[in-house]
């Protein structure tokens, strides 16, 4: 009996412990992190170390790790002429020991990642020119063997851009699928017209192209269906004529730019009614097939001044939102247009 009365205490009082202490014990983390998972700021933050006093924006990444290429326009090669287009290695770190989060260049660490990515140099070569180059959008198409580097292999991408050397904006690509060696540029025809055409981004499934051109008068958002059944450089070197249609949905009576489409949420810049001054970013989202009205990021993210060209980033295995870099030319930053990122709540993909 008197043993039975034990157990039972025991239980009892073990029962008590985990009621007061139970917050505790599931809430333990036996490696020291304070921190589950990684968040970005709601308020923008200026990108310091790959600003200059000159105009930094136009960015893309192709692939979104913890070290990353990161590549735009500037105008800095040439003090302020010229946009060429600029590469970077960019390193996003979230401590989730002390909650905070780093976002540097990164030019030590990760040697493999630098190595791999070196030649993207011999790509910015190839499309770099006295002219300006607009709206990096790089693919990624894979690692590959066969490099010179010492690690003896090479990431390949797919790179679009646009360029003004026939006095309006066409835009071309490049490519390194088969040799670590970009080839020479290629004009994109089917996008191309006597106007400017710029900021190409596929859909998800490669089934349209979407970009920006003045060829109504105005800058709109157009689209052009593609054959998915073929790779994304057949369908760029087309030189058949395609059907080129305005998206109603996302254009409007003003200036539409900048479209960049990531997972189901493309986002762009206008200076339609509405903003806050300037060019605002907006954002829609691909639902029941269809894009949504375009909505405006509101005054946390926009401003008086111009917000340009936006792209955005998802990690949901590290972060609880998504990054969003952007440009612009408000106060506070280091001269012209500088380069930003901010958090935004990630978009639930319903199809």
């Amino acid at each position: 009996m008197k043993n039975n009365i034990f157990y039972k205490s025991s239980a009892l009082l073990l029962v008590a412990s985990m009621t007061l202490f139970s917050c505790d014990l599931f809430n333990l983390n036996w490696g020291g992190n304070k921190y589950t998972i990684g968040h970005f700021p709601t308020s923008p933050v200026n990108l310091e170390e790959f600003n200059t006093e000159f105009d930094d924006y136009n960015s893309d990444i192709p692939v979104f790790l913890d070290v990353f290429p990161f590549c735009f326009s500037s105008n800095r090669n040439s003090k302020g002429e010229n946009f060429d287009i600029v590469y970077k290695l960019m390193s996003v770190e979230f401590s989730k020991k002390n909650g905070k989060l780093d976002i540097y260049e990164e030019t030590r660490a990760n040697l493999s990642v630098h190595i791999e990515n070196e030649n993207i140099n011999k790509a910015l070569n190839k499309i770099n020119s006295p002219f300006d180059e607009f709206g990096p959008c790089l693919i990624p198409m894979g690692r590959t063997s066969g490099g010179t580097n010492m690690n003896g292999r090479f990431e390949t991408y797919i790179f679009l851009y646009s360029n003004n050397s026939n006095g309006n904006q066409d835009i071309f690509f490049t490519q390194n699928l088969e040799n670590e060696n970009y080839e020479d540029p290629i004009a994109v025809e089917f996008l191309n017209s006597d106007f400017d055409d710029a900021y190409p981004t596929f859909n998800n499934n490669n089934s349209e192209i979407y970009f920006t051109s003045n060829r109504g008068g105005k800058f709109d958002i157009y689209k052009v269906e593609t054959d998915n059944s073929k790779e994304i450089v057949e369908i760029l070197a087309e030189n058949s004529s395609a059907s080129v249609e305005k998206d109603g949905v996302l254009s409007s009576g003003f200036d539409d730019k900048c479209p960049s489409i990531t997972n189901n949420i493309l986002v762009f810049a206008s200076n339609r009614v509405g903003g806050f001054g300037g060019y605002d970013l907006y954002y829609s989202v691909f639902e029941n097939r269809k894009w949504s009205e375009p909505v405006n990021f509101g005054s946390e993210i926009n401003s008086e001044y111009d917000e340009f060209r936006p792209i955005v980033r998802s990690d949901k295995w590290e972060f609880d939102n998504d990054m969003m870099i952007f440009s612009s030319n408000r106060p506070g930053g280091k001269g012209g247009f500088d380069l930003y990122f901010v958090g935004i709540e990630r978009k639930k993909i319903t199809n």
